[in-house]
């Protein structure tokens, strides 16, 4: 009898429950302050910081205990809250869809393969960005993937794809990056030449080369042109987006290259 065993798998099973209840009393708060801004009742930044707190830490603990649907949900959400202020009745029943999405993916009542989780994903409420008026763009199912750290640079990417009504999600870490890719099967993905631990080059490489994403459309950004000693290893069919004054051509060249509509 393994004794050592079972006490692993025990232990296991409890971090799991415990995390799961942990999860559905966050929820629950969530639901009541959902409520309570609806009725003015509490200071609308300092709920919106809590909601984010919470979901950053739904986000780290499912990471690790192999919750990915719940860890996507979180994230998305998250982003969605990112440059939020103010919310209107609209806003509150988008952040109440993220909420019920989890509480569905934690009841195991949707598919969480990568197939179920990509629908999943597709389902939820987009990011509005600032600078539209939500009649002014018609989203559209078009979903694209930055990886691009810097936040100054990754804002004016994003508010040229929101012109174009195309769905955007933030991911800043190069392995994050990779599993988002198969989990949530986006349109696109526009990746930053210069990452961490892995370039932008070496994601894309990564993308190409294995056979779930190797049909996946990638672009690179960077300030680097085609022949610089950087790209040498960049696959060919991958087209560059050149930080500057050519990178609204160079972004609207790609889109067409890759069949992006």
């Amino acid at each position: 009898m393994n004794r050592s065993g079972d006490s692993i798998e025990q232990m296991d099973r409890q971090i799991e429950a415990e995390f799961l209840d942990e999860v559905r009393d966050i929820l629950a708060g969530i639901d009541v302050l959902i409520g309570n801004l609806r009725s003015r009742v509490v200071p609308v930044g300092e709920a919106l910081a809590r909601i984010r707190r919470d979901m950053l830490n739904v986000e780290i603990r499912g990471s690790t205990l192999d919750q990915p649907l719940v860890t996507i949900v979180a994230h998305r959400l998250s982003e969605y809250l990112a440059d939020l202020k103010e919310v209107d009745a609209g806003q509150l029943d988008d952040v109440q869809t993220f909420v019920d999405q989890i509480r569905q993916a934690l009841e195991g009542k949707v598919d969480s393969s990568t197939t179920g989780s990509a629908k999943v994903v597709r389902a939820l409420p987009a990011r509005r960005v600032a600078e539209f008026n939500p009649a002014d763009v018609k989203v559209t199912d078009v979903e694209v993937m930055l990886v691009v750290p810097d936040k100054a640079m990754s804002r004016i990417v994003e508010r040229e794809l929101a012109a174009c009504g195309y769905r955007v999600s933030n991911v800043h870490s190069p392995f994050q990056a990779l599993e988002m890719a198969v989990r949530t099967r986006p349109d696109m993905v526009i990746v930053s030449g210069v990452l961490g631990d892995l370039s932008g080059v070496d994601i894309a490489c990564a993308l190409s080369s294995m056979p779930t994403t190797r049909n996946l459309p990638v672009a690179i950004l960077t300030s680097y042109s085609w022949g610089h000693p950087s790209l040498q290893d960049l696959p060919s069919r991958v087209p560059v987006i050149r930080k500057g004054p050519n990178f609204g051509d160079d972004l609207a060249e790609a889109l067409s290259r890759l069949h992006i509509t």
